[in-house]
């Protein structure tokens, strides 16, 4: 088994709590809107090829707010994911993103283009990328997620799941420490990261002049519903296609197996 290291890294505002394993090349993987460090089992299949990061972003699980009310902004999260970035390694690293980790990603690559050797972003949930009848309902499915919650709560999550085409295998059981973790999550996420994504406007014009490269990526069974449109979209405005994992938004938890080889054929092929 490999050896996990973890450590805590003190950024303005708060403490990032984050994990490292494996050799070779830094991999920063940037979790979802509920997630933490142990939301990706694919870290460990990937071990064997690459020094795998993952973390706690603020306000979730282990990396605690100074200001628990403090507001979500992706620019803060971004410039935590370059100070984790700059803490550990001097040489540009792969950074891979899911959701909204996939529009951290984005703004990392934005504003930090020297330290990335290669983003693949999966399914980036960013409206402003799209266009007319698109825009609005992506606008809409996130208002909707945040007045449902607040009226009804957790079920509102999973109506904006079935919406946006995402299945899920059957979870195992958790204790109950992990679930309370899970559950304050998703509040966060809902309460103060949504209505970020659904402000958030992206500077493309230094995304597309960056010679860093950004690979938008897709779920095969995403296909259809607004979670492909996004990774299509932001296609559209970087020149370049979409590459095609397996599963849905949330492949990297159903298909592990198949989606870390399919995410270390993309770092491979497109960046080297």
């Amino acid at each position: 088994m490999t050896e996990v290291k973890n450590g805590i890294l003190r950024v303005p505002g708060a403490s990032l709590y984050y994990e490292m394993r494996g050799t070779g090349p830094v991999l920063l993987m940037i979790h979802g809107g509920n997630g933490d460090a142990d939301s990706y089992p694919i870290a460990g299949l990937l071990s064997d090829r690459y020094t795998v990061v993952t973390y706690d972003r603020r306000g979730h699980s282990r990396s605690r707010l100074e200001n628990p009310n403090e507001s979500c902004r992706i620019s803060v999260h971004s410039d935590d994911a370059h100070r984790l970035l700059a803490s550990l390694t001097d040489k540009p690293a792969f950074v891979f993103g899911c959701s909204s980790g996939a529009v951290i990603g984005v703004d990392l690559a934005i504003h930090h283009p020297e330290q990335i050797r290669g983003l693949v972003a999966h399914e980036p949930p960013i409206p402003q990328l799209l266009s007319g009848s698109d825009r609005i309902l992506g606008i809409k499915s996130l208002k909707n997620l945040e007045n449902h919650y607040q009226q009804n709560g957790l079920p509102a999550l999973e109506k904006f799941a079935q919406a946006m085409g995402i299945t899920a295998s059957a979870q195992p059981k958790r204790p109950a420490a992990r679930m309370e973790q899970l559950m304050a999550n998703i509040d966060y996420f809902i309460r103060s990261e949504v209505p970020a994504l659904r402000e958030y406007r992206p500077d493309l014009n230094r995304l597309r002049a960056s010679s860093m490269v950004a690979v938008p990526a897709g779920g095969i069974d995403s296909k259809g519903f607004l979670p492909y449109r996004y990774a299509q979209a932001l296609a559209e405005h970087v020149g370049t296609g979409v590459a095609d994992f397996p599963g849905n938004h949330v492949g990297c938890s159903l298909y592990p197996k198949e989606f870390a080889e399919k995410l270390d054929e993309v770092l491979q092929n497109r960046f080297d």
